[in-house]
């Protein structure tokens, strides 16, 4: 992959090389910078899930909205808002979890992606990371593997986000195992 290019130059470069799930590794600097550029780039030509796992649905919507990405061709899920009494708001766009228990983040995955009809979807898991705080590794790699086979049959394209430094080297190498491209920003 040529890193010359910008960030979504290496994406595109990897969709058309027929990746159909990216792990993005970035440092903890860069992470919102990154993570809008991933929308940004997703939400010019495509419909899809936003999987949140760090910030608000609330805090979210602010940001994107102030950076024009086109809400409507979002979903979201917000694992963050229940967990610390935040509102409730846009219930048809965003479904909220008590936690981001790996159990409810797939069936709710499942639910969201059922709304998408373009022929250009995609889903952003934001991040990885997270969800290792609070369940095992163990649970985190049955996760993504249902999560990742999901993906890969219903036609989307996953980018997964996790920040460097994280996790343990060891965890990155079996979570590569079922990506098809690495992105080291």
């Amino acid at each position: 992959m040529n890193t010359s290019l910008s960030l979504p130059e290496r994406i595109k470069e990897a969709i058309d090389n027929g990746a159909e799930i990216i792990l993005v590794k970035v440092d903890a600097k860069s992470y919102v910078k990154v993570s809008l550029e991933i929308i940004k780039f997703f939400s010019s030509f495509a419909e899809g899930v936003y999987v949140t796992l760090n910030k608000p649905y609330f805090s979210l919507k602010k940001i994107l909205g102030k950076e024009s990405v086109d809400l409507k061709k979002l979903y979201f899920i917000d694992s963050i808002t229940m967990q610390v009494g935040g509102e409730v708001v846009d219930e048809d766009r965003c479904f909220y979890l008590n936690s981001p228990d790996p159990v409810q983040l797939q069936v709710t995955i499942e639910r969201a992606m059922d709304l998408i009809t373009s022929d250009n979807r995609f889903i952003y898991i934001d991040s990885l990371s997270t969800i290792s705080l609070y369940k095992s590794f163990e649970t985190l790699i049955k996760f993504l593997r249902h999560i990742t086979g999901k993906i890969r049959l219903r036609g989307f394209i996953g980018t997964i986000f996790a920040l460097e430094k994280e996790m343990d080297e060891t965890y990155y190498s079996q979570i590569t195992l079922m990506c098809d491209e690495v992105i080291e920003v």
